[in-house]
């Protein structure tokens, strides 16, 4: 071969090898300028707010009667004034629990079925994609948990004990 052909091979393969490089950095920057835009967890939070309002169960009914705390169907800031009591169960719940609740009167499913599987399966990843929507209606306002029960105050001190340990707090963030 001649020696400007194997120049020119060698040049056009220099180009070739930094634009290969240019579309994978390219690539990156255009997935990063997606996230900007949202966030993989509004996949879930889509799915939980279809969930709601989607018929199911052996009563083929929707979640938009369940009461949260706020009445029937309230979904925005039921998340931060959750753990609460509710009078239908005698007991303080929290989301998860309620949902449950509500899944097992309004729509048929049964919750102790539903409490036993493991996260991420079946009616279980439903529930929580369910938390991730109804958390998300309570985006940007402070918790706020009720006191006015005596069982709300008792669970509050609890939680209380169980996060703080001689003044100091129990770091749970595994740093």
């Amino acid at each position: 071969m001649k020696r400007t052909t194997l120049l020119g091979l060698a040049l056009l393969a220099a180009t070739a090898g930094a634009q290969a490089q240019k579309s994978a950095a390219d690539g990156i920057a255009e997935y990063r300028k997606m996230l900007e835009d949202g966030n993989p967890a509004e996949l879930f939070e889509a799915k939980g707010e279809d969930l709601w309002k989607k018929k199911r169960g052996p009563k083929n009914a929707s979640l938009e009667k369940c009461d949260l705390g706020l009445g029937p169907g309230v979904v925005k800031g039921a998340w931060v004034q959750l753990p609460r009591y509710f009078a239908d169960t005698g007991r303080v719940q929290d989301l998860e629990s309620r949902l449950l609740t509500c899944m097992e009167t309004l729509q048929g499913l049964n919750a102790a079925e539903i409490a036993k599987t493991p996260f991420g399966r079946g009616e279980q990843s439903n529930m929580e994609a369910l938390a991730a929507w109804i958390s998300a209606e309570s985006r940007g306002q402070k918790m706020n948990l009720p006191q006015a029960h005596p069982q709300e105050r008792q669970f509050y001190e609890l939680g209380k004990r169980a996060f703080f340990f001689r003044g100091g707090t129990h770091d749970f963030s595994c740093a």
